[in-house]
């Protein structure tokens, strides 16, 4: 049966997706009569990576530099004859029961054309074939095995429908932007990441009293920069043991009110620069925090 065929389990492997089985491993069949046998569901995609997470923030912006100069957004199979991988994503979306049909459609196509199984199973293998490449078809950006969301090549607001596999995490953090937006929303990614990277060499950063005093005010953000760091694949073992030895936080290290009152610019091997977004009081002294712990060998053991 088709659904034996390595080829066909290695484009769902590529998609994160695999057949539902039973407990001995065979597709579990649905012969009720309806359009479809077989069911899919989602496998735990791999852990990213800084790197992987950097090479598509670069990657994405190449593509909009690009666009900006060109106007066109190809991908980068746009002129090439499909090849056999393509049959068989097709046999596969013809053969799934309408649930999963259903739902990988509305992955791609946000839920339109839901009631028009050709239509579904047209977009289902057009994403299930992209996927297969391993990478982002627009950016170049690996994605191999890892979380990814349905990306749009040109911003969702403007009709943008033409599809393709994009890391989740960027897909989110870009939102529906385009042009200087989209860079804009890229850079302060990066910004992001620097930050991780440098708290992750230097846990000391998070310890100087200065930094506890307009960072850690807000008593969720150093958890939740943690936290998400470490989704992002940075070792936060060494600060999340510093936060936890300073104990609670009083009202007295102060308190963050309106925007975050700092931003975190750090290529490696660079100083670490903070700029406050408030009326400029103090930020010289936390300048000089950071200065001092950022140049300090990272803490072992």
């Amino acid at each position: 049966m088709f659904y034996n065929r390595p080829q066909v389990l290695d484009l769902l492997a590529a998609n994160n997706l695999k057949f539902v089985t039973d407990d001995r491993g065979k597709p579990v069949l649905d012969m009720s009569r309806k359009r479809g046998i077989v069911s899919v569901e989602p496998t735990e995609p791999s852990p990213y990576t800084p790197s992987a997470l950097y090479a598509a923030l670069n990657g994405a912006e190449r593509a909009e530099k690009e666009f900006m100069r060109t106007g066109q957004r190809p991908l980068a199979i746009d002129n090439r004859p499909k090849d056999s991988d393509y049959a068989a994503a097709r046999l596969i979306a013809a053969h799934l029961t309408n649930d999963s049909l259903n739902r990988l459609a509305s992955r791609g196509l946000h839920g339109r054309h839901a009631g028009d199984r050709a239509v579904m199973e047209k977009a289902v293998a057009d994403l299930i074939y992209k996927g297969s490449f391993g990478r982002d078809l627009y950016t170049g950006a690996p994605i191999v095995g890892m979380d990814t969301q349905m990306g749009h090549t040109t911003s969702n607001s403007l009709g943008g429908t033409d599809l393709r596999q994009e890391l989740a995490a960027i897909n989110m953090s870009l939102h529906d932007s385009e042009g200087t937006d989209r860079l804009e929303a890229i850079r302060r990614k990066k910004v992001q990441l620097d930050a991780m990277k440098a708290i992750e060499t230097n846990p000391e950063l998070l310890n100087d009293p200065e930094v506890q005093r307009l960072v850690m005010g807000d008593k969720t953000f150093v958890k939740d920069l943690l936290q998400k760091a470490e989704g992002y694949g940075f070792d936060m073992s060494g600060s999340r043991g510093m936060v936890q030895s300073q104990g609670p936080i009083s009202d007295s290290q102060g308190q963050i009110i309106g925007e975050r009152p700092f931003v975190i610019n750090a290529d490696e091997g660079s100083k670490v620069y903070v700029h406050t977004n408030g009326n400029g009081n103090g930020q010289a002294e936390v300048q000089k925090a950071f200065n001092k712990n950022n140049g300090k060998p990272r803490r072992r053991g």
